[in-house]
């Protein structure tokens, strides 16, 4: 386990509306209980990543990580998580969280949180952090 505020994420970020990519170097929330850390192998590229880039939503927080279609490799996980083990192939969509405790989520459609969702990136995490996308090293998101 990595100590906290330890820049250890290697990523592509936009800094600005141009949206031009460049390397950036930042921290990762700490792996919670129920958290999954997973090396990212691969990411998509959508329309929606340039868009958010380019801030044409209007509300853009650089730097901004893009990418939500990501696969990977879980590399540790929390200490309630029973359905993930260390080495599994698993990925990541548009969501890295949500309620879990509105009518939606306990029907296992978290995507409709009454609460809202949390974006893959450009969204407010659970520790207060902006969420950074898939064009980095690795991730860390409920399970």
């Amino acid at each position: 386990m990595r100590a906290k505020g330890v820049e250890d994420c290697l990523a592509w970020a936009a800094r600005d509306e141009s949206g031009i990519l460049s390397p950036f170097k930042f921290s990762r929330r700490i792996l919670g209980p129920d958290d999954v850390s997973m090396t990212i192998t691969h990411c998509g590229v959508c329309y929606a990543d340039v868009i958010w880039t380019r801030n044409k939503h209007g509300d853009s927080k650089y730097p901004l990580v893009p990418g939500h279609e990501i696969v990977g490799i879980v590399r540790e996980v929390g200490s309630n998580v029973h359905r993930f083990k260390i080495g599994d192939h698993v990925g990541v969509g548009t969501y890295v969280n949500s309620c879990r405790d509105c009518e939606y989520c306990n029907d296992g459609i978290e995507v409709n949180c009454s609460r809202g969702s949390t974006f893959t990136f450009n969204a407010v995490d659970a520790d207060g952090t902006i969420t950074k996308g898939g064009y980095s090293s690795y991730i860390v998101v409920h399970e």
